[in-house]
Formats: structure tokens, sequence, C-alpha cells
């Protein structure tokens, strides 16, 4: 068994603290046997270990007949403290069997892991001459101790296969007794003789069955006692008596806890253990298989048996005297019902019964036994219920014999329920007739009950009559006496009647309709049909809804009623019609996920954005219910298999794109095509650039249209735009708009004052431009210039730059005329899913409507809208080559100095925090929560980033700089993040001083600068690059590195997955490391768990994903500071 390692730090003198003479000593001489035995069975199932401030928890399973949690924890100073989930651990006694057990399986894998730790790896990757990586040496690991295990577990079964062959195999009897007999509520219990050659009544069952269970010595008499050294049981007998344990473990749960169990507790008869009804059916079995034998309260007894033939009892109906009949009932006496069991016995012999079964045999033997008759006597009057009614049911309960004059008498035709509808100027008029051959029963005559003639016993199909009348009383429908009628003003009624009684008898009953009443319902020969395709020029989908005989004003207020989710309508000839039937529920569904509106029924053709088709397919293609034209089924085509369109990819990158690059720009192209735009989502490194970059050359050489594109990016990836440019398209004439505000409004004005278009510019002119790049804050600075222009594309790269929908830079991004529109990102989801609204709405507004109209939307509603424009790919699905990425967390202890302030700036922040939230509640104290968590944040980096005085260290900065001379010495290329650049550059003084050179890059770095040391890195200058978290975790390619340092998490794991992707990307050859370094004891171990909690939303609207999440919500907070409930 391997331990599963939680958080993990050097451990020493375990094998000091924990020996087997200790556990001896906490457990007792008894319980060590008893948790040895476990232990060697193998019973200890997934340890865990987790390292805590004073010392290490551990956490196991233990798998005998049940399962119990342990949890054990080993302070620094010695001390162990335990506590396990079974009956017999207790506050006053922790130290049970299944405890013993895990102390013997700690103290074993412990042992295993300092054999190994020589030869486990260091905490960095080791120097490239070696080819065996930290996860083969775990999986080595495991392997040893796992075949070690098997090994041993070998060697014990052997043993103990030998040891048994030398035990005397017991004799066993078990005895059900039936108590409470004559009482409503009868139980079994179980009463065991043991012994070898003479068998011994076990005085206390439950003793008993706890002494075999802890393999202890239970006496009998001077003359026997067992012993489980000794003596052995039948394998038969060995699982009963395992089931007798658990129901005696349950018995005893239910006790401890208070909690009420009657009937099956410990007081009473120590030599009886009462059989729970829950238990019954797992333990019947097998006291069959057993010989049980039953005893009643009488004494007598007979050997158990489950039969599955009807009971015993026979019904034998007769003539009387007169005119009069006889039933006789035999056997049933000596029938005892045990209802609770769900069964019934009789001599021994067990029959399992239905719970109607049941009822009816205890309720007969209660009227049996309160009349106290011998025969019933039944009158002839009576005759016809009770061979309808009574007869039926008794045989399923035993043999009914019925004699010849009887049976000469009886008729059993086939039922024909017959239902006439007629109507007049006032109501509706139903009358139901019951035909059994020719003889006609009026449902609702007094005589309706009953029929006799000519001495004739009619055995009428009363249930199938039952279930009829039960349809027909569900409805409004009154009865007069002799038939139901509805007043016609009742119109919900009248169509709850016609369409919905109607269908619901169809099968049972034959229906006759005078004309009157079939004039009342709409029967077209042709169904209502939805009908979807484009209009002649491509840019509307039209949706139109063909009803056979209905006019268009009429058709535009009944698709008006089906909005309301009204279930009918009538017509203006007054004919109900049903509007819950398929194409109405089709047309209903349309306009729910197509985001219509009632403005947009004008009658029975709607014409919607183009961009909504997309909504008519689904997982297994187009949706059923609609005929979709042939163009706009083309167009559905090319949207789900982009590849079919066969774009010519420009010859100069074709070399150069790889497959799923060019599945991409065939996307881009067909979304193009149809006026469509996307997000194109792929995970960082898989070059969205290069992709874009391939449908702007295309777009630029096809298009007719001579508008230029703009590109709209964060300002420090301008210039590595301009770059691949120049790389891939030199061609292109490129224009980056930055600079002081009168060069941009130069190269602008150009642009407007040629009308916004190339088309009067020759291609040579210096005005001339393809492409235009500009930043984000430039494009809001400059947005009264850009509403002049009018662009063929736009593309927003880094996306969540606008995530905030009212940012300036949003409407800034939505105030740009272009004719397709694509944005760019790796994470379109960080915080909320409401950030994918703010990007789509860029994107495509109005594809959602409104924001809170988004918000209301189901997730999956979401996903599906979304799919056909958005790409996401990841790494791992499309670069398989790509070199493996492996993560560690390092944890590091704070020093002395750090740890009291952390603590006494904690207590202060706590107390502080709570009466905030007393006081001003969440929103209002939100800032100075998130101000104080920083501040405690900052003293795990290093104290001095807000106390000025501080003249102690940092023990995460001393760990780093070990991992920095490390790497080094292994030739390692380290990238270092921290969202703090003040950290930074204390991290840069410490380089320094140890003539360690560093590139550094922050917010205030200079784009072309940027470019310039990425470069200058990648080519091997310098092998550390300190890196500000938000200002350089996107945008850079420092493929140059193979190790990843976060010094500090940050709240949202996908920006540390960014800054992982910076060296992690294409055209990396080497494994990568990334290393998180963590504060061991302190809210930074939180911060790892509100991580793991927040990579589960974006997996609801895409799949694979990022994650989301840098907000914090007050249960976050609360959690990261262990708050209770604020009050």
């Amino acid at each position: 068994m391997e331990i599963q390692t939680i958080f993990r730090t050097e451990r020493k003198g375990l094998m000091q603290v924990l020996t087997l003479q200790r556990i001896k000593t906490l457990c007792g001489a008894i319980t060590f046997m008893k948790g040895e035995n476990y232990y060697q069975q193998g019973y200890v199932q997934s340890l865990q270990l987790k390292n805590e401030d004073d010392g290490r928890k551990y956490v196991a399973t233990v798998e005998e007949s049940e399962s119990y949690m342990v949890q054990i924890r080993i302070f620094d100073d010695s001390e162990i403290e335990a506590e396990c989930g079974c009956p017999a651990s207790s506050s006053f006694n922790p130290y049970c069997k299944h405890t013993a057990a895990v102390l013997l399986e700690i103290m074993d894998e412990e042992k295993r892991e300092e054999d190994h730790l020589r030869s486990r790896r260091a905490r960095i990757l080791p120097l490239p001459t070696s080819t065996v990586t930290s996860q083969d040496v775990r999986l080595t690991s495991g392997l040893i101790s796992l075949f070690e295990k098997t090994a041993q577990m070998e060697r014990m079964k052997a043993n103990q296969t030998a040891i048994l062959e030398n035990k005397e195999t017991l004799n066993v009897e078990f005895i059900c007794k039936i108590t409470n007999e004559y009482m409503p509520d009868p139980k079994f219990k179980i009463e065991i003789k043991i012994g070898l050659k003479r068998l011994y009544v076990v005085q206390n069952i439950r003793q008993f069955l706890r002494h075999v269970e802890e393999r202890r010595i239970f006496a009998f008499t001077k003359l026997f006692t067992y012993d489980p050294s000794l003596h052995k049981f039948k394998n038969e007998d060995s699982a009963l008596i395992k089931l007798l344990q658990q129901t005696y473990n349950s018995e005893f749960a239910y006790d401890e806890s208070g909690r009420n169990y009657p009937g099956f507790t410990a007081t009473g008869n120590q030599r009886l253990l009462t059989i729970p009804p829950l238990a019954w059916n797992a333990i019947l079995p097998l006291l069959a298989k057993a010989g049980t034998q039953i005893e009643r309260e009488n004494g007598t007894l007979a050997i158990m048996e489950i039969c599955d033939e009807r009971l015993p009892i026979r019904f034998d109906l007769s003539s009387g005297n007169e005119d009069a009949y006889q039933l006789e009932i035999k056997g049933i006496k000596k029938v005892i019902v045990m209802a609770a069991y769900g069964c019934a016995l009789h001599e021994g012999r067990i029959y399992n019964l239905q719970e109607r079964e049941l009822v009816l045999l205890s309720e007969m033997k209660n009227l049996l036994y309160r009349f106290n008759l011998p025969q019933i006597q039944i009158s002839a009057q009576q005759m016809d219920d009770f061979m309808e009614k009574v007869v039926p049911g008794l045989r399923r309960l035993g043999k009914v014999e019925i004699d010849s004059s009887i049976r000469d008498l009886m008729i059993q035709p086939t039922l024909t329920a017959k239902l006439y509808l007629d109507r007049d100027e006032a109501a509706l008029f139903a009358k139901l007739e019951f035909v059994y051959d020719g003889i006609v029963i009026e449902a609702l005559s007094a005589e309706a009950g009953r029929y006799r003639q000519h001495d004739v016993i009619l055995i009428r199909d009363t249930e199938k009559e039952r279930r009829i009348l039960d349809v027909i009383q569900n409805t409004e429908l009154m009865h007069n006496g002799r038939e139901f009628e509805m007043d016609l003003s009742e119109e919900d009624s009248i169509y709850q009647i016609l369409y919905q009684m109607l269908p619901k008898l169809e099968s049972w009953v034959e229906v006759y309709a005078t004309p009157a009443v079939k004039q009342m319902m709409h029967n077209p020969q042709q169904q209502p049909t939805v009908k979807a395709d484009t209009d002649h020029t491509m840019n509307w989908l039209e949706i139109s809804f063909d009803m056979e005989g209905i006019r268009e004003k009429e058709i535009r207020e009944l698709l008006i009623s089906v909005v309301e989710k009204k279930k009918y309508a009538r017509l203006s000839n007054g004919e109900y019609l049903s509007l819950e039937q398929d194409s109405f529920q089709t047309f209903a569904q349309l306009y729910d996920e197509l985001g219509m509106r009632k403005t947009d029924i004008r009658g029975s053709r709607m014409n919607l954005p183009m961009v909504r088709a997309l909504q008519l397919t689904d997982e297994n293609g187009l949706r059923a219910g609609i005929s979709v034209g042939k163009m706009l089924r083309q167009m559905l085509d090319h949207m789900a298999h982009p590849e079919h369109m066969e774009f010519i990819i420009p010859q100069e990158l074709s070399s150069v794109l790889r497959k799923y690059q060019i599945q991409g720009y065939q996307w881009l192209k067909t979304l193009g095509f149809y006026g469509f735009g996307g997000i194109l989502a792929d995970d960082m490194g898989l070059g969205k650039t290069i992709q874009s970059i391939a449908y702007i050359l295309s777009e630029t050489r096809d298009r007719e249209a001579c508008q230029p594109v703009l590109i709209v990016s964060p300002a420090s990836l301008v210039y590595n735009w301009e770059n691949e440019f120049e790389r891939f398209s030199p061609e292109l004439k490129v224009q980056v708009a930055l600079g002081t505000r009168a060069e941009r409004n130069l190269i602008l004005s150009k642009l407007t004052q040629a009308g916004g278009t190339n088309e009067m510019i020759n291609k040579d002119d210096s005005t001339y431009v393809d492409v235009i790049i500009t930043s984000y804050p430039s494009l809001r600075q400059d947005i009264e210039l850009y509403r002049g222009l009018t662009f063929s594309t736009l593309f927003l790269d880094e996306a969540q730059a606008f995530k905030n929908h009212a940012s300036q830079t949003a409407q800034a991004v939505k105030d740009i005329s272009a004719g397709r529109r694509f944005a760019l990102t790796g994470t379109p989801i960080e915080n909320s899913i409401e950030e994918l609204w703010s990007i789509f709405d860029a994107v495509f507004p109005g594809l959602f409507g409104g924001k809170k109209a988004f918000r209301d939307l189901p997730r999956e509603r979401i996903a599906r809208i979304v799919q056909p424009f958005i790409m996401r790919r990841m790494r791992a699905d499309v670069l398989p080559e790509l070199p493996e990425r492996i993560e560690t967390i390092q944890h590091s202890e704070l020093t002395k100095e750090q740890k009291k302030l952390y603590v006494t700036y904690m207590a202060e922040f706590k107390q502080e925090t709570m009466k905030n939230l007393r006081r001003e509640g969440f929103q209002k104290s939100r800032m100075k929560i998130l101000a104080g968590i920083t501040r405690l944040r900052q003293i795990c980096c290093h104290p001095t980033l807000f106390i000025d005085d501080y003249q102690g260290s940092s023990g995460k900065l001393q760990q780093l700089l070990e991992i920095v001379e490390e790497c080094l010495d292994s030739g390692k290329r380290m990238l270092i993040f921290s969202q703090f650049t003040s950290m930074l550059r204390i991290i840069r003084n410490e380089l320094a001083e140890r003539g360690i050179p560093a590139f550094y890059l922050d917010g205030q770095t200079p784009s072309r600068e940027r470019v310039e040391m990425c470069s200058r890195y990648n080519n091997g200058e310098h092998d550390i690059f300190l890196i500000s978290l938000k200002a350089g975790g996107t945008g850079l390619n420092l493929t140059g590195a193979d190790t990843v340092i976060l010094y500090d998490l940050w709240w949202n794991p996908a920006v540390e997955e960014q800054a992982a992707g910076r060296a992690h990307r294409m055209g990396q050859k080497n494994v990568v490391q990334v290393i998180r370094l963590v504060s061991k004891g302190t809210m930074e171990e939180k911060m790892l768990e509100l991580q793991q909690k927040k990579k589960d939303l974006i997996r609801e609207v895409m799949e694979p994903s990022d994650d989301h999440g840098t907000s914090l919500s007050e249960q976050e907070i609360k959690e990261l500071l262990m708050l209770g409930e604020v009050n």
C-alpha cells in the first residue's frame, strides 16, 4: 500500500516514537492481538498522511464486515491521539482493534519509507544525464511495497491454512424462535447451541458473538470452552455467525446512541438475538442452508425450508341451505403471518408474499378469529360481489375449489365499455355502459353494482371498470344519476374531456360521438409543420409554421398562445385546437432557445439573425420535428465540419502551420464566410497569433472590399504582433498605432481622409495599410477617431482585458465598426461565467440578450449556444510531443520572527474582521478584509513588504535561494514569478549580492524592451528571469526556460497556468518543472484548497478548459480565516 501524501516535510525520529511495545501499551495486550490479526489480514485501506503545524495526521479505513474510519495524530512531542468510528471506541478508550491495526500499518509503511528515503529524488529534477524521473522513483517504490505486501499476505495465508487444518471443527445448531406469535407483530429470534460431541446453549448470545469476532476465549461449562486457537467453524456456519455479528453491532450502535430501536435491544432473554426485518432477506438463505429449526411458542419444532409454492390453505365454495352459499377455509389457523419480514410461516416452511397478500391474510385471520365460525355463509344477493371481488384474491393466497353446482351458474364474458358523447346548446353529455356478451349495465344506474338474472352469476371485470370510472371521475364531469354532463361555458373542462380524457380511454373504451361533438374538435388531415431555412440573401434565418386551413392572422394568435403556455385555443369557427401536440411544442422550444420575442411573431413566418441558426442542432445532429431547407442544411454542415469548405492555405504558411492550426484557420474562415465571429480560445502557447495571421493574409488577398484589419491587444503585445507579421507575412502593410497622441492622430487621420478604406489608395502609396495594431489604452483614448472608420475584421487579443462589460475598454471595443469580429484568449472565463457574456457581447452583440437574461440561462444551455463559436484545444490534446510538465509544491517554514508576526497579525485581523462583519456586513467590509489578507500573504513572502523596520529574514526567500543554487548547479534556467514587484526587487538584490545576473520585467517595462529581453533570454543570456505575474503572465514566449517558480500563489489558478505556459509551450524541448512555494501552516495552504474548488465552472460550459475565480466570496473568506458563522 502506498501512503497518499497530501503534504510532506521531513520526518525525524518516527521509528523511535512508534514501536511495537508502545502500541501494545496504548491498546492493551488483547486489543493489540486483535489489531495485529486485522493488520496481517490486510484490512487497513487508504492510508493517508497530512503534515500539520504540530505533527502528523494519518487517516485510514479498516474494512472488515463493515468499514470504519480511523484518525491518528502523532505530535512532535511524541504524544499520540486516536479516534475511531466503531461502536467499541469511546472518548475514554479510543485504542480499539482498528486503531491498533492502523498503528501497525503506519509503523510498517514508515519503515519502508525510511528504507527508500535515500534513493528518493531531490526536490529539483536531476541533471540531464539522469533519465529517472521523480514519478519513476515513486512508481518503483510503490511496486516494491505492493509485491512485498503481497508476498507477506501469501505467507500469512499459508500459515493460517496450516493452523486451520489442525483445529477441531465445531458443531453448531441454530434455532429460530417465534415470539409474540399471537400478537400483530411477531418476531424471529435466534438461539445458538455449540459444541464438539455435545451441544451447549449459548447463554449470552451477544457476548458470545463479540468474543468470536475478537478471537477471544468463551467459557460454556467446566467441560467445554470455545477457544479460537483450537476450534474452527464450518464455512456455512461462519458466514451466518458474521451476519449475526453485524446484527448485534447495529443493535449495540443504536443502544449506545440512545436512539429508539424497539424490539431489537439487548434487554430481555440474553440467549436470544432478534433478527431485524431489514436483515431477514440476507440471513434467511443461510438459516435454511444450516438446517435451522423453527420453534413456535407452544414448543413444536420443524426444520426450516423456503417454499416457492402457494400456501397450503384451501377455500371450498359450495351451495348451502336454501338460497345461500357456503365458504369453508382449511389450514389457515396453522399459518403465522410475519408481515414485518414479508413472509408467512406454516409448519417450518417459509412463504415469501407480497404486501397486499400479507394484509389480506392477516385481516382474514382476524375476521375468522373474531366471529369464530367454521364456515362463512354467503347470501345469494352477495354472491356476485363475492365472486368478482373476493375469489380472485383468495386464489392469490391458496387453492380455491368451487362446487360444480356453482360453476354451472358462472359466466365470465369479456367486458366491452362504450362511451356515448352528445351535446346541446348548453351542455356536453356522456353516457357510459359496461357490456358483457349482450348484457348491458349502465355504469351510473342504481343497479350498476350488481347483476342477477335467471340464476346466472356474472363475473364482471371490476378492476377494469374501476380504472375507466376513475379516469372519467378525475375530470369536472358531473353525473345526474344516469349520465355525466358538463356546461359548455366551462371551456377548460371541455378541453380536458376532449383532449385528455378521451385519449386515455381510447384503448379501453369504444367512443361514439355525435356530429355535434365532432365539430367541436379541430382534426386537420395534415399536421402543422415547423420549417427553417435562410432567406434569399443568406442574412436571415427564416422560421415558418404551416397550418392547413388556418388564416395568417389566426396563426399568429395561435403561436402567441403557445408562447404563453396555453394548452388549447378556440378557432374562429368555435373548434377546440390542442396546443400540446408535437409541432406546437417544437415551436415553443425554438421560441425559448432562439431567444425570440412576441414581436418577432408577425404571422406564420419569422425572421431572426442568422447566428441563431446554429442552435437548430444538438449533439445528435439536426433537431427532430423541424424541416430544414437545403441552403440552411448546407450552412449547418459547414459549421459543424469546417474542413468541408476547403479554403486555400496561404502558400508561405502551408509548411509552417501544424494540423490543428490548419483546423483553426479553416474554422476562422468558415465563420467569416458566413458573416460570423468567434472566440479562438486555444490553450496558451498553441499559436493563436499565427492562426489569425493566416486568416488575415487569406482575407487580404481574397476580399474585394478594401477595409483594413484592426488588431487590439495589451500594450505589451503590440510589437510582438508586429514582429510576427514581419516574420510570416512581410508583404502585408502593418501600421502600429502607438506613440504620442499626435503621432496616433496622424496615422488614423490619413485613413479617415481616405474615407476609412483603402479603395482609392494605391498599394504603393505610403498611406495604404492592410493591418492596424493598437493597444486597449490607446483605443480608449482615440475612440472618437476610430468611430469614423470601418474595418473588415476586428481581432481582440487577450480578450479577458475587457471582461468587465461596464469598463471604458469594453465600451470602446463595442463602438468599433467591423464586418467580422474575433476574440483571442486562453482564459475565456477567469472569475465568473459573466465574463464570457462580456466577450460575446463584443463579438456577437445581442446573441444572449442582456446580462440578466444570460445569468438566468442554465449552464448546459449556455454551452449549447456558444459551442459553434468557440474553438478550444489543450496542449496535451494537440501537442502529444510536448515534453512533460512536472508540478511540485514546496513547503517552507516561517522563520521565528515571521511566525510571531503572522500569529499576532492573524489574531488581530480575525477579531477586527468579525467585528466589521457584525457592524457593516460583508460588502462594506470587503475592501478592508482583502487588504488584511494581502498583508498576511506579504508576511509569508517577506515582512519587509509592509513593515519598514523589519530586521529578520524570510523562510520562503531562504528556500527560494536554495532552490536557485540547486537549479544553477543542475544547469537549469528559471522564470521566477511574483505578484509583488517589491518582492521581485528583493529577490533581484539577493541574487545580485551572490553575483547572479537576472532579467527583470514588470508593468513598467516598455513593450519593445520586453520583446528584446525575451529574445536575449531565449538565446541563452542569463539563467534567471524575474517577472511580475500580472504583467508577464501573457504574451511572452520563453521556451528557453525549463523551470518555473511561483513565489506566491494567486487566487485564480488560470493566471498561474498562463505563467507556466510562458515556458511550457510549442517550441519547448525540455521537461518543464513548475514549483509552487507555500508557507506551511498559513493562509497559503487554504489558498491551495480554494484554487481546487474553482476548477469546476468552466468545465460546465466548455470541455476541456481553464478554471475561474479570482474573486473571493464571503464564504471563501470565512474559510481562509477559519471563521464560524458571524452573529
